[in-house]
């Protein structure tokens, strides 16, 4: 019966961690300067509300536009958005300066089936004070009765909110040459 008892206290010395893990549910240390390639997908994340705020609205844009639903991708932009995206019938930037100039855009991308899918959103500008609002995000594709085959569009799109993060002020997703081909 002792032997069995050290047995298991040597089992379970062995078994227990050297270190003690930390009491927060968050990295300590530089985790750039440790992180690894960032996994194509993944189920777990940290975000701030704010943060979420703003990646709920770019989603519920981006679900809107990919539903043909302009009424409710229009609500989610503000009366001085301002933005860019490709035409590529015409080969060529558009451009808008406000909300009714923004809907014809998304009258033009609902009439060619466009679909937007989203690859990742992120945010590298720690400027408190405008950084904080603007993302940057990559498709993974782009598909449109005037594409022959889906594409990745060049570069990634800027996206800016208001300020409580609840519209969308500013979406270039252009930039010449729209030609994708190229």
């Amino acid at each position: 019966m002792g032997r069995i008892l050290r047995l298991a206290l040597v089992l379970a010395v062995a078994c227990t961690p050297t270190t003690a893990p930390s009491a927060s549910p968050y990295p300590t240390g530089n985790a750039a300067a440790t992180a690894e390639p960032r996994p194509t997908s993944t189920l777990t994340f940290a975000v701030g509300a704010d943060q979420a705020r703003f990646i709920a609205t770019l989603v519920r844009f981006v679900d809107a536009f990919n539903a043909e639903d302009l009424p409710g991708a229009t609500a989610l932009l503000t009366d001085d958005i301002v933005g860019g995206d490709c035409d590529y019938a015409r080969h060529e930037l558009i451009v808008f300066r406000n909300k009714s100039e923004a809907t014809a855009w998304l009258r033009g991308r609902a009439a060619d089936h466009d679909r937007l899918h989203i690859a990742d959103i992120v945010n590298s500008n720690p400027d408190p004070l405008t950084g904080s609002r603007v993302v940057a995000v990559s498709w993974l594709s782009r598909t449109s009765a005037l594409l022959p085959r889906p594409m990745g569009p060049h570069g990634a799109a800027k996206v800016v909110f208001s300020q409580d993060g609840s519209a969308i002020r500013a979406f270039n997703n252009g930039q010449a040459p729209c030609d994708p081909s190229k």
